[in-house]
């Protein structure tokens, strides 16, 4: 008898799952299970059936903060209506349940990738898990400063990940995504898009180090300790097997634009030979300046110029 019952139970698990994942539903145990059947996937995968996405960098593929949220005209309710529940690893459950963002009418949501960056791989580049009962349309577009955008496309139906290969450029890495509700039927507690996570599939490894350890100020000669941050990035480097590292000078606002462009292509240039001499393949590594046009906060207080005082690294 109990031989019986322990059958049946897993007959009906494994029911379950299959009705779970044509549903779109994803349970923890559907996801361990769908991990350790995908033994290709380098990384993590996310999902399962013909939602299932195999992400390199895992955790930290997915969005990390909120730049700004219009839930439209006709908003979502509550819980629904938090945009802190579409980031991170998607966490969805059912739909009475907190843990993902309904955009509302026309809703827009600007995310940000905080530890990585978007950028163009082979195959699927950036993945929307939306979910709910009903899967309705929402346009993207991606960023490298949070100002100018380029629309990449549309998710809707099955459709949940977008290829960028041809529309964005090859070498350069977006840090910001824009999401815009555009189902025609909205409304009610769940308005619009229901929005769990968004990841970046091709994803490269950000490491922000801080201007402040490396130089003094106006100077792009390292600093003599300096060496233990360079010694750092080098082993991280090695650690994710990188075949392409782009290195990226930022200033704050203070000073002429001119001096300030200068300024960061000098420190990343810097960063750069630190790192040859560390032993890292200068053919691999690429150096820009971009000054003050792409800050992580506003100029506002010395503590968001220090943030924006940085050399970024951004490992493939």
């Amino acid at each position: 008898m109990q031989t019986e019952w322990r059958n049946a139970s897993i007959t009906f698990a494994i029911f379950a799952a299959l009705l779970a994942a044509l549903a779109g539903v994803v349970t923890p145990g559907a996801l361990l299970a769908q991990s350790r059947a995908a033994p290709d996937c380098a990384g993590k995968v996310y999902g399962q059936g013909r939602r299932a996405i195999c992400l390199p960098q895992g955790a930290a593929s997915f969005a990390d903060s909120v730049l700004s949220f219009t839930p439209g005209a006709r908003p979502s309710e509550g819980d629904w209506a938090q945009p802190r529940y579409a980031l991170g690893e998607p966490d969805y459950t059912r739909t009475t349940a907190p843990g993902f963002l309904s955009l509302g009418c026309d809703g827009v949501l600007v995310l940000r990738f905080d530890d990585n960056a978007l950028v163009d791989v082979d195959g699927p580049d950036l993945y929307v898990f939306e979910v709910g009962p009903a899967v309705e349309a929402t346009e993207l577009a991606v960023s490298v400063d949070g100002r100018s955008w380029l629309e990449v496309g549309r998710v809707e139906g099955a459709r949940a990940e977008l290829e960028l290969t041809g529309i964005i450029d090859p070498d350069e890495a977006y840090r910001y995504v824009r999401l815009t509700n555009r189902s025609r039927t909205c409304g009610g507690r769940h308005s619009g898009a229901d929005i769990d996570a968004v990841a970046a599939v091709g994803s490269a490894l950000r490491l922000a180090l801080d201007a402040a350890v490396l130089f003094d100020v106006a100077s792009s000669t390292l600093k003599a300790d300096a060496s233990a941050a360079i010694a750092n990035a080098a082993a991280v480097i090695r650690e994710r097997r990188a075949t392409r590292v782009l290195i990226e000078g930022h200033t704050d606002s203070d000073g002429d634009n001119a001096a300030n462009d200068a300024l960061s292509l000098a420190r990343a240039t810097a960063v750069r030979d630190a790192l040859v001499a560390a032993g890292v393949d200068r053919s691999m590594m690429r150096v820009r300046g971009h000054g003050e046009r792409r800050p992580v906060a506003p100029n506002d207080t010395p503590a968001n110029k220090a943030r924006n005082r940085r050399v970024d690294l951004l490992l493939r």
